[in-house]
């Protein structure tokens, strides 16, 4: 068997207790049936959105620099005068 590597996580008692109950019920231990819901819980693949099936979509589209300048259109100095403090900065 191959070396084991030490985590640790954080679950509710009500699962831990579920736990524990199927645990004895299979003569196994916790770690050990945790190891193999996990095995069986993740895919031998990684997961895939479809996201990637959209690139090369529009071969002529040029890479976008500001997004949000798109999106939302340029930060007015009505809407963020440079008198008005930014999140994080000192207080003037």
């Amino acid at each position: 068997m191959a070396r084991m590597r030490r985590i640790q996580i954080v679950i509710d008692p009500q699962l831990d207790d579920r736990l524990e109950r199927e645990a004895a019920a299979r003569r196994m231990s916790k770690s050990a049936l945790v190891r193999d819901c996990v095995e069986r819980g993740l895919a031998s693949e990684p997961f895939d959105n479809g996201l990637w099936k959209l690139s090369g979509m529009f071969p002529e589209a040029e890479p976008i620099e500001d997004l949000d300048t798109v999106l939302y259109g340029p930060i007015s100095e009505k809407a963020w005068p440079s008198s008005t403090p930014r999140s994080g900065s000192p207080k003037r």
